[in-house]
């Protein structure tokens, strides 16, 4: 499911001097949502031993993780495109990377999985490190979709139904997996899941270590019919695989009360069986309050005055750490977690309305990160020793401080409009014809302000206006952002366009396939490598022949190619440079391009915004009169029409106009 804005094609209209085209759109925003399910306390099966516990305990962690990958049949019976994306490219860059990024404890003989029991049913046998099942093992273990295979597993260790009488059942030891610290079981079905949400992947986690609690074994599902093979939607499944990998490793409610600390003792509490207990409400084990804890958000604006909500925060100490540091909040008590959504996604994401473009909230919307927060979370399980070299950077929320991130956004906007200052990274610019698009924070994308009418009043907690540009105070209730996770508080939002339901082309500078044709690039954008996105002015681009005119009414912004040169930001259009001498310079273009004339304006930023990055330092920014002399150079076409011809034109134009009239 990719986010959409939907093209509608409406009759051009003619007036005697000049041919007006409008083109009106229909936005729709929408998000991959993540479909992972945690598995209940009966779907992960018991604790496999591996070696004595002292001897496990005793290891630093210094191994990077080993994950051996094993397929089910079904993924061999994909396209061969699909197939060869998934085997060659998607899933070896996703184990890849965590597999440079995260340590553990060295697992240093083969993994050998317990086999299913009877209702999940064992004995542990005093002075046994293994587990017997009631009379008899399951024929088939499975983890997730796949059947485990025979040599993956433990022999058959059963005792009578009163626990005695324990004995390993005749047949050969599977040979086990080797060299390898988790073992990922792999199949592409098209399962029940996979037609919620469009759900392009979910994997979990289905046996952990006895000694330590680490998931030593885990599945994913990739769903046939989502899988794409479009260029441009390769960072989005990358992503989602890499965020379904993680659930299976760590990142997950079911797992919260297995944490240890640094010195390998647990965060919560067991019982005598040496397991937490058992949350019967969300059916996983019961965590405690060093882990995640409830907090009273006293004070939280909403729209006509303030309510008390409640948020959970993952209070571990390497998460409030990076959170405090992130935010520039020194009291923060950690970091939030998701509080809407199914299980799923409830309690098992960051919350979406502070960490937008984290890979691990519940919905991917753009530009997925998977920052040192999330790293952090990783370290704090007990289990492993991230490399935060491989974090990557998340500017959403960076440094914006105590009120950002403990209070609402309806909050922060009004004491920004207050002060009169940008309300970032929050907006209140409805979606409407004409379309007005931005640039996002990075550049990277043309984009919108998901701000929407979504028909029906809100919920009262998600209200988050007393007052928004252009729209009456009665209809207020009504709009909010379009992502929900996100406490429906809006923000500027990648998007696609898109026509009869399918897919036209996305917002992302980098993708050349995203280029317009050239009949509808109005404002001669350039998709591609190089490329960023520059804001227009306030007027419509023009293309003009010397008999027509035509406006475009989505206008605001474009994608353009760039350069960093001798201290000035260059910017690219038609194969035309024009230099920026000055923070927000207008440069006017106007290019003969597929017989048109083009005109319009593109807005230079500040110098050090994009050439920073680039390792260039700006020079300073010119006074006015020097760069308007410099622009003196810049190219510019015009029109060149023959008079008569043109009267002439003009003429029949106005006799059609009079016999209309008369008519």
């Amino acid at each position: 499911m990719v986010a959409g804005v939907k093209l509608k094609s409406l009759d051009s209209m003619k007036s005697i001097a000049c041919w007006t085209l409008f083109i009106s759109y229909m936005t729709c925003v929408q998000c991959f949502r993540c479909s992972y399910v945690p598995p209940k306390v009966e779907d992960v099966l018991n604790p496999v031993h591996l070696e004595p516990s002292s001897h496990v305990r005793k290891r630093s962690i210094s191994q990077p993780l080993r994950i051996k990958v094993f397929y089910d049949t079904s993924v061999y019976r994909l396209p061969v495109e699909k197939f060869e994306i998934i085997n060659d490219t998607i899933l070896p860059e996703a184990l890849a990377y965590w597999e440079r990024t995260l340590m553990v404890r060295p697992t240093l003989v083969p993994i050998r999985l317990n086999r299913k029991c009877p209702n999940n049913q064992a004995f542990s046998p005093d002075q046994d490190p293994y587990l017997y099942c009631n009379e008899y093992c399951e024929n088939v273990t499975t983890c997730g979709e796949v059947a485990v295979p025979e040599e993956h597993l433990e022999p058959c260790r059963v005792c009578d139904r009163t626990g005695r009488y324990c004995q390993t059942q005749p047949g050969p030891r599977g040979r086990g997996i080797a060299e390898a610290d988790f073992v990922f079981y792999v199949s592409s079905m098209q399962t029940e899941r996979c037609f919620k949400g469009q759900t392009v992947a979910y994997a979990a986690h289905c046996q952990q270590e006895a000694s330590t609690d680490r998931p030593i074994a885990g599945h994913a599902n990739l769903c046939p019919h989502s899988i794409s093979t479009k260029p441009q939607d390769m960072d989005t499944l990358l992503s989602t695989v890499k965020h379904e990998i993680l659930h299976a490793l760590g990142f997950s409610v079911s797992l919260y009360a297995y944490f240890r600390d640094r010195n390998g003792y647990p965060l919560t509490p067991r019982e005598r069986n040496g397991k937490p207990s058992v949350n019967k409400e969300l059916q996983t084990h019961k965590w405690s309050e060093r882990v995640m804890r409830k907090v009273m958000r006293t004070n939280w604006k909403i729209h006509g005055g303030s309510i008390s909500k409640i948020s959970w925060i993952m209070v571990t100490p390497r998460v409030v750490e990076e959170a405090r540091r992130h935010f520039n909040c020194s009291y923060l008590e950690g970091a939030e977690v998701e509080d809407q959504g199914e299980d799923g996604t409830r309690l098992t994401h960051w919350e979406k309305r502070l960490f937008e473009n984290e890979a691990m909230t519940g919905t991917h919307t753009q530009n997925p990160v998977y920052s040192r927060i999330t790293l952090a979370l990783m370290e704090d399980t007990g289990w492993y020793l991230p490399n935060y070299d491989q974090a990557q950077p998340l500017k959403w929320g960076h440094n914006l401080g105590c009120d950002f991130a403990l209070k609402s956004c309806k909050d922060w906007i009004d004491s920004r409009r207050a002060r009169g200052v940008t309300i970032h990274p929050f907006c209140d610019k409805v979606k409407k014809d004409p379309l007005e698009t931005e640039c996002t924070e990075s550049r990277d994308s043309v984009a919108l302000c998901n701000l929407v009418d979504h028909g029906e009043e809100l919920e009262p907690v998600f209200q988050n206006f007393d007052s928004i540009p252009g729209v009456p105070s009665a209809e207020l209730g009504r709009h909010g952002g379009s992502v929900i996770l996100a406490d429906y508080c809006p923000y500027i939002q990648e998007f696609t366009w898109n026509s009869k339901n399918t897919v036209v082309r996305g917002s992302r500078c980098q993708f050349p396939e995203n280029n317009p044709q050239d009949e509808k690039n109005f404002a001669l954008e350039y998709y591609g490598p190089g490329s960023k996105c520059f804001n227009h002015n306030k007027e419509m681009w023009e293309e003009r022949t010397c008999h027509q005119v035509r406006q475009w009414p989505h206008w605001g912004s474009g994608c353009y190619k760039y350069a960093c040169s001798n201290g000035r930001l260059q910017i690219e259009v038609a194969n035309y440079t024009y230099t920026c001498y000055h923070s927000k310079q207008e440069i006017k273009i106007q290019l003969q391009y597929s017989g048109w004339l083009h005109i319009g304006t593109i807005v230079c930023p500040p110098c050090r915004e994009i050439c920073a990055n680039e390792g260039m330092d700006c020079d300073a920014d010119l006074v006015k009169a020097s760069y308007l002399q410099a622009e003196k150079y810049f190219h510019k076409d015009r029109l060149l029409c023959c008079a008569g011809r043109q009267s002439a034109v003009a003429l029949v134009w106005l006799a059609l106009l009079l016999l209309a009239v008369l008519r």
